[in-house]
């Protein structure tokens, strides 16, 4: 048996189209790595608005009348879209100021062309062109003046809302309402503990951005009284994510960082899963049909050794070519990811949040790797399997490679298509349960009532059925006219 696999591996090995394919994979993984920090230097590098966006607005602005009561609006509208511009024209797009410019400046703006156009009020219109003036003296350096501001708002709502809810203590949309006014309230005093102004141009800006959208989102799924499970999986989900971007802010780190080595080796098997679906199923699909199609089949027949056997062995080489195909792509990033981006950050744990405990779990990166793989497991196997399968059943090399690879890229909508219409018979297929990392850290799977053993047992069924199909079929095989 040992050399039959051997024999059948030294047959992968030889063939030009696994050196091709090895190729394929380094460009990949270089391209990759390129790509994405490429991406990452070059975000914000622009203005928040062009020249050319400024000069549009100015030639609409000009086709309006103020004094027309027909055209008020549109010039008001326009007229304070051209005033932000003109204001973050200066700025890139990922800076503090254009950020505090839509969300502080651009209102104010709008209250004073709508003063001075539309109401014409003067009294009012220079209160607020008095908190204009100093919006714009603070946005030269003093981020923090927009924070302390927005703060001060805040705890007047709250303070609003808590004098209502005394008088109408079970009015549920109050409490929503403070609910989400005390974590902003909270993402405003981290921002101004931690000393991380507005924009994206850190790493830490970007968490907070991303920690107050991801527990924004939570936060309205958990105020709903009836949601589905895809919402609860999709709610956890949020939660997950908003609480290790609160980690990093909190601890100062960066493990959800994805510009540093760690990040993208430690995501390296989900990234490149296609990949190694895509060699499993070429290697697997041709296999058996090869064999039967140059004839080769009789010579390895003729040995002392049983179908049943000689199927196993090649089935078996297709495994070991899998993991070999996963080991060289994490090889493969590991180096060339640290050459990238550093080796340094290779020495930090990978960080998740645990539902179940709701605490942060770290491990070791490679124990989280393996972790990774295990629960990516029964992706691989099934999906070559099938390949093998169908290379047997039919000896069509292009069907059975096509199918596999088909039924795989289509296998996430399938399984989305599932959830929206209610159809929870599908979880007895094998798509909704060979991705075992849903249950991983307490994750939610995509149908109610299953389990880790209810999807392991769901996966070996299959592949039972399949295997036994490929025997059967094997052993009564005719070759005299091969």
């Amino acid at each position: 048996m040992n050399k039959l696999i051997k024999n059948e591996l030294v047959k992968i090995l030889a063939k030009k189209s696994t050196i091709v394919m090895a190729i394929i994979i380094l460009v990949v993984v270089i391209g990759f790595n390129v790509l994405n920090k490429k991406g990452a230097e070059i975000s914000g590098s622009y203005s928040a608005y062009s020249n050319s966006y400024v000069s549009y607005l100015e030639e609409e602005l000009k086709s309006l009348d103020a004094n027309n009561p027909a055209d008020v609006n549109d010039y008001v509208e326009t007229k304070s879209e051209l005033d932000v511009a003109k204001l973050g024209k200066e700025y890139t797009d990922i800076s503090w100021q254009a950020d505090v410019i839509q969300k502080f400046i651009a209102p104010v703006i709008s209250e004073i062309n709508n003063y001075k156009y539309l109401e014409k009020d003067e009294e009012s219109l220079n209160e607020v062109q008095k908190e204009y003036d100093e919006m714009v003296k603070a946005l030269s350096n003093d981020w923090k003046y927009f924070a302390n501001k927005d703060l001060e708002e805040k705890n007047e709502s709250i303070d609003e809302l808590n004098k209502m809810l005394e008088t109408d203590n079970e009015n549920e949309d109050i409490k929503n309402q403070l609910q989400n006014l005390n974590f902003q309230k909270e993402v405003i005093t981290l921002r101004l503990d931690k000393d991380i102004p507005y924009g994206s141009e850190t790493y830490k800006s970007q968490a907070m951005q991303n920690y107050e959208m991801y527990m924004t989102n939570y936060n309205g799924y958990a105020q709903e009284k009836n949601i589905t499970e895809d919402e609860k999986s999709e709610m956890n989900n949020y939660l997950q994510k908003a609480n290790l971007y609160k980690y990093d802010i909190e601890n100062d780190k960066e493990y959800q960082n994805p510009a540093t080595a760690n990040y993208t080796l430690q995501n390296s098997i989900g990234t490149y899963i296609v990949i190694i679906v895509l060699v499993i199923v070429i290697v697997a699909g041709v296999m058996i049909s090869e064999e039967f199609n140059k004839g080769t089949i009789k010579l390895l027949l003729v040995r002392p050794y049983s179908r049943t056997k000689i199927l196993m062995s090649k089935l078996i080489a297709v495994f070991i070519t899998m993991f070999i195909t996963t080991l060289l792509i994490i090889l493969l990033q590991l180096i060339i990811g640290g050459f990238v981006y550093g080796f340094s950050t290779y020495f930090m744990n990978v960080v998740q949040f645990d539902l179940t405990s709701s605490s942060i779990v770290t491990m070791n990166i490679f124990a989280y790797l393996g972790l990774i793989f295990v629960c990516k497991l029964p992706i691989l196997i099934l999906i070559g399997t099938l390949a093998f399968a169908l290379s047997t059943l039919s000896l069509n090399s292009p069907l059975a490679i096509a199918l596999p690879i088909f039924g795989y890229m289509g296998s996430e909508m399938i399984n989305l298509i599932a959830v929206s219409y209610g159809w929870n018979w599908i979880k007895y297929f094998v798509t909704p349960n060979w991705d075992l990392s849903q249950y991983l850290f307490g994750g939610t799977p995509l149908f109610s009532n299953m389990s880790v053993e209810f999807s392991i047992t769901i996966c070996a069924i299959y592949f039972v059925i399949m295997l036994v199909c490929s025997i059967i079929t094997f052993k009564k095989r005719n070759i005299k006219n091969v």
